[in-house]
């Protein structure tokens, strides 16, 4: 099975049907619930794979993951019907990506020490945002192991001006400084 073919198949397919409908952005919302649910409750793959439930049970359980609508649900109840559901993270992936490359959205992730402040958004999302011509959806994290600073994270970039990261740095240096000498 093609898992990639198949997912992005079911992916245009739902976000054409949710273009007709004129809900494509509340299906982006469902998909990013979704992920993220798949993600965290990790029983529930395996749940849906379970041949006790039947396949009433299993839309009820995929719409219970996110705020369900009509066109969300009939999109749980096709992958049902074709026994697609342990496709579904990678539907849902490829749908985030097919929406934000058709309404020019750059997903960026903030990794900060403490909560980032409204000042520290703004400078992000302005110089992720290329003079406006990107939207940007930012993503805000914390990480208390970075001791100070932020790691700014995109699709194919990664700017680390944490502490951490400017220790690590300096280790590496040290280290290959001292593998010289010897």
């Amino acid at each position: 099975m093609n898992t990639g073919t198949i997912s992005m198949r079911y992916a245009r397919a739902l976000l054409a049907y949710a273009k007709e409908q004129n809900v494509e952005d509340a299906i982006y919302g469902n998909m990013l619930q979704l992920l993220h649910t798949l993600v965290t409750i990790r029983e529930l793959p395996v749940l849906l794979r379970a041949p006790a439930l039947s396949k009433r049970e299993r839309v009820k359980l995929i719409c219970s993951a996110v705020e369900s609508s009509p066109v969300f649900e009939n999109f749980a109840r096709l992958v049902v019907k074709k026994e697609r559901e342990p496709l579904l993270p990678f539907i849902a992936h490829c749908y985030i990506s097919i929406y934000r490359s058709c309404k020019n959205i750059k997903a960026v992730e903030l990794t900060t020490a403490v909560t980032a402040g409204e000042e520290l958004k703004e400078k992000i999302t302005a110089f992720m945002s290329q003079n406006g011509t990107v939207n940007v959806e930012l993503f805000c994290k914390e990480d208390p192991s970075i001791i100070g600073g932020f790691i700014c994270e995109t699709e194919s970039k990664r700017l680390d001006a944490s502490i951490l990261g400017s220790l690590n740095r300096i280790r590496k240096q040290l280290i290959k400084e001292n593998r010289k000498l010897v």
